[in-house]
């Protein structure tokens, strides 16, 4: 670069330099209070809502021009929905020269959101349409955004069910809003792309802490490449994608949940211990809908449960087997509960109660082999492979868990042979809140203890052919 090239970009740089401090001085000497109600008066323009900063208002000069909110609130209704303690915005230094404020980010300080469905289906932190809104209303983007220790709570008042977050902090960029006319039947989006991560996230009684999310938005499709986090005691990973482009939302779920304890799910729903060990639990999911037993209805895939060497308090389930036909001091049904706490847990464990199962007796059974695999088919949930061994046992279960009208179908549990064949089985049936558990039956009539019958078979005992209960991967022990 020549000498003169040199001192003609100098000489430019500095004329450029002297016409932003000269925007930045005036900026700063306007009144903070007027500049405040304007700055109320566009946001509650572009939001359709009630925007106000309660605290003071300051001109930021560096590290980049801007301006500093506190104590910002929005309403919607007359319902306050949204507060944060402080709000930075910083804008662009090129309109600024022309007096003109366009922002390129900004920075929000501790929201808090309260967000809700009413009873009618009505989200409070969406505006109803007005009269005078424009029909070809301007978008606005964001080139870089960021948002430290937030707390988001979200309760659905069709379903009773509510979520909250907290310490999150959330940063992205190339955030682009395109608000639709006022004769649009649906509110569009916001397009962007960002990390998010959460301290500790509740959802009903289960807790998840540490969670780090990738996402993005486009053209109303949500992605989450990854989801990482803590989740009783194990570990986490998921991916999801919704698309929210058609009428009706299609949406799809994977899930690793490894290593997790399981005394720590039991704990989640009862006080007592009930057991130990680890599991790791898997999903494949697809499914549609706005609401949640639209969900429910629709959703197909497959879920898996598996652990080994697990130990089940308040009861030496062997010595109860050895003696069943004399005593029947439990339900089979009971121990199944165990490992239909895969996919079902959470309905099962709420509606029949295990009470006797979770007694402490000073006993114990040792599991070594626990698989649980479900195959799902518009909201019903069957049972694939479904077994668990102690060390002299094998109980087995078959059927289905009907999600979309909450009851069980055809379920049987039973033990079985080492030829894989029913000894004595147990039916459940009815609704998930109040389901009827029949008596045992015994299919045969036994002339010794019952472990003599598993050990040796039937075929062995009473030359009999039997149609397999159980064929799947749990051997005999």
């Amino acid at each position: 670069m020549s000498s003169i090239s040199r001192k003609l970009l100098y000489i430019s740089a500095g004329v450029l330099f002297l016409l932003v401090l000269l925007a930045l001085v005036a900026w700063a000497y306007l009144d903070s209070e007027a500049f405040k109600h304007r700055i109320e008066q566009s946001a509650s323009r572009t939001l359709g809502m009630e925007v106000k900063v309660d605290g003071p208002a300051g001109i930021q000069l560096v590290p980049t021009p801007g301006l500093r909110l506190e104590d910002v609130n929005v309403r919607n209704g007359g319902t306050e929905w949204f507060n944060a303690s402080s709000l930075d915005l910083r804008v662009r230094i090129i309109p600024l020269l022309r007096g003109e404020i366009v922002l390129s980010g900004f920075d929000l300080d501790k929201p808090d959101l309260e967000l809700m469905r009413d009873e009618e289906g009505n989200l409070n932190f969406i505006p109803e349409p007005r009269p005078d809104d424009p029909d070809d209303p301007q978008p606005f983007n964001i080139r870089r955004f960021g948002i430290r220790d937030a707390r988001v709570s979200f309760t659905d008042q069709i379903s009773g069910e509510r979520i909250v977050a907290e310490n999150c902090d959330w940063s992205g960029e190339d955030f682009e809003f395109k608000p639709e006319g006022s004769n649009s039947s649906e509110t569009n989006m916001p397009e962007f792309q960002g990390n998010l991560t959460c301290g500790k996230v509740v959802y009903s009684e289960l807790e998840v802490t540490e969670l780090q999310v990738e996402l993005s938005v486009q053209e109303r499709r949500i992605l989450i490449n990854q989801m990482t986090g803590r989740l009783l005691d194990g570990h986490l990973n998921a991916q999801m994608e919704s698309d929210l482009s058609e009428s009706t939302p299609n949406h799809s779920l994977e899930i690793d949940l490894a290593d997790f304890r399981i005394e720590r799910f039991i704990e989640t729903f009862y006080d007592e211990q009930g057991a130990e060990g680890s599991a790791t639990f898997t999903a494949q999911l697809n499914f549609s809908g706005k609401v949640p037993s639209e969900m429910v209805a629709s959703m197909n895939g497959r879920a898996n449960l598996s652990g080994t060497e697990l130990i089940l308090y308040g009861m030496d389930l062997d010595e109860e087997l050895d003696q069943y036909e004399s005593t029947q001091r439990f339900n089979l049904v009971d121990v199944a509960a165990f490992f239909v706490a895969g996919p079902g847990g959470l309905a099962i464990t709420r509606g029949y109660g295990f009470a006797s199962l979770f007694v402490d007796a000073g006993e114990q059974t040792h599991i070594g082999v626990l698989f649980s695999e479900w195959e799902i088919s518009d909201g019903i949930a069957h049972a694939r492979d479904v077994a668990l061994s102690t060390e002299e046992n094998r109980l087995a279960l078959s059927g289905a868990l009907d999600f979309a009208n909450s009851r069980f179908r055809d379920m049987k549990v039973a033990v079985v042979d080492v030829e894989s064949c029913a000894i004595v089985e147990q039916d459940i049936y009815g609704d998930f809140d109040d389901p009827e558990v029949d008596s045992p039956n015994f299919l045969v009539v036994l002339t010794g203890p019952l472990l003599d019958a598993v050990e040796r078979g039937l075929d062995l005992l009473f030359d009999t052919d039997c149609d397999p209960f159980y064929t799947g991967r749990v051997e005999h022990p």
